[in-house]
């Protein structure tokens, strides 16, 4: 398996781990819904929280998480919680979001642009991460789901006269012959903290994504 590989993640897999939840009367009426980065303990279980607006909390939860299979490591999330208190959130439910590290052109054997719907995007306020709305179209084959592949691919780092940098992003994505018979919405997030090209305040980042209506860029200062 190429480097590249290893760093695709499975868009349907992680819609699928979604844990829904109802809608009604509550023992806390202060419902919220952020992304974080959900710290576990033990295996299965999340223990803390720090949302992208630097809130740090508690979690109360008697819920197990078994894509959190490791302890003591951070998941990118999307928790909808009531807040209790100032330092607690009680968990209604939450949903892994998958993150994709940039990496290079060249560690890409065959690049794919298959074209989807970008949503929305937007850094998170804590400077963390480029997240990404998407909506793929997607179906079964004799019953079972296709998995869609994406990933972030670098094309260009260029350096300006004032030794400013721009990095220059593609999103992998190969639709994995899936046919298009229904929409699925799906988050991406792409860390900023772990990339190679040591970009400093003010550097700029693009994101090209594919779409129905041709390729649209998403410009961000880092």
């Amino acid at each position: 398996m190429d480097a590249f590989s290893l760093l695709v993640v499975v868009l349907l897999l992680c819609a699928c781990q979604t844990e829904s939840y109802e809608s009604g009367d509550m023992v806390y009426s202060n419902l919220q819904a952020d992304f974080a980065e959900a710290y576990s303990r033990e295996a299965e279980t999340l223990v803390s929280m720090m949302t992208d607006d630097g809130d740090s909390l508690t979690l109360l939860t008697d819920k197990t998480f078994k894509w959190a299979s490791t302890p003591d490591s951070t998941y990118r999330t999307l928790i909808y919680y009531n807040k209790v208190s100032a330092r607690e959130g009680e968990v209604v439910s939450v949903r892994l979001v998958p993150t994709a590290s940039i990496v290079p052109a060249y560690t890409v054997k065959e690049m794919k642009t298959d074209p989807l719907t970008l949503a929305s995007s937007w850094k998170s306020r804590n400077g963390r991460y480029i997240n990404l709305g998407v909506n793929i179209l997607t179906g079964k084959i004799d019953g079972d789901d296709v998995v869609h592949k994406v990933g972030v691919v670098c094309d260009t780092l260029m350096l300006s006269d004032d030794g400013g940098k721009h990095l220059h992003l593609r999103l992998f994505h190969d639709q994995g012959g899936a046919p298009e018979y229904y929409t699925s919405r799906n988050y991406l997030s792409i860390p900023l903290k772990r990339n190679p090209y040591h970009l400093g305040t003010g550097d700029t980042i693009s994101v090209v994504v594919n779409t129905y209506e041709g390729p649209i860029c998403r410009q961000f200062v880092y």
